[in-house]
């Protein structure tokens, strides 16, 4: 059994180049997408490389233990995750051309039994068959879990750039900085915005910063009590905090929430804040 298992893998490894022509007489015009027909040519080419080859890998699982297979797969499955990953092509397309492989893949063992001049038992095609569908199933499994992390690792990088960007501090002289928050402002966002600004204040150096809260329509215990720790926190840097731009909604529903900005120095126009911080850096600099 053995033997013929053998002579199948040379088989299919044979035909690895016939086999990806006929897979791709399944495909479609997608642009952008790897398995798009309309692919550029170099693109096209990698296509046919990477299902030659696996083509190979999982005629090579015929020899191979079952934990055997899942460290060869995984190392194809890894590479080639990384690279559909970075084109337009969507998960579906990779579940739906994992059926047109296992597909195409059997019609070769087909044609190898017919053809064939030995004798192949049943049994032999079961073990085939237990072999070749658990090596195709962890290709999926392992793909499919490589290309997701792939994305969402992509996706939070992302999301982290544009709440970076979403609470720049600005600078309005070499020590004092602006921070204004605009939005609501949900807890995976407070901690950034806490995190994002006291890294900012402390690479600029202030020695104090305003936050201008101006563009916060909602305020309840939770923002407050990150706008708190904020302050506190910015205090262990040694930077000193302003509070302006608080609207007279929120000042109202501050109250009814029992919330206490006494302790904390706030000034109810923006504008006059940075005037005075303008001045008092002009009168320095005259001095």
């Amino acid at each position: 059994m053995d033997t013929h298992s053998s002579y199948l893998y040379e088989y299919l490894t044979d035909h690895a180049l016939d086999f990806t022509e006929d897979w791709l007489r399944f495909q479609n015009i997608r642009t952008g997408s790897h398995y798009s027909l309309d692919s550029p040519p170099e693109v096209l080419n990698k296509v046919k490389e990477q299902n030659s080859n696996y083509v190979k890998v999982i005629a090579r699982c015929l020899l191979l233990s079952n934990e055997e297979s899942k460290e060869l797969i995984s190392n194809w499955t890894k590479e080639t995750a990384r690279d559909r990953s970075k084109s337009s092509t969507t998960l579906d397309e990779v579940v739906r051309n994992s059926g047109v492989f296992r597909r195409v893949y059997w019609t070769y063992v087909e044609k190898f039994v017919e053809e064939t001049e030995y004798n192949i038992q049943l049994k032999e095609v079961f073990e085939w068959e237990r072999k070749i569908n658990f090596a195709l199933d962890y290709v999926l499994e392992t793909f499919t879990s490589t290309f997701l992390a792939i994305l969402m690792n992509r996706l939070q990088a992302q999301s982290t750039l544009i709440q970076e960007l979403s609470t720049p501090v600005i600078s309005l002289t070499s020590e004092v900085g602006l921070l204004p928050i605009i939005g609501d402002i949900d807890t995976s966002r407070a901690r950034m915005i806490m995190e994002s600004t006291l890294q900012q204040s402390a690479d600029a150096h202030l020695s104090m910063l305003i936050i201008d809260l101006s563009g916060v329509v909602l305020m309840d215990t939770m923002v407050a009590q990150q706008i708190f720790h904020l302050i506190d926190a910015l205090n262990l840097l040694g930077v000193r905090s302003v509070i302006t731009g608080i609207r007279p909604e929120v000042a109202q529903t501050a109250i009814h929430l029992g919330l206490d900005f006494s302790t904390i120095h706030t000034e109810n126009s923006l504008e006059r804040i940075i005037a005075d911080v303008i001045q008092e850096n002009s009168s320095f600099l005259h001095m």
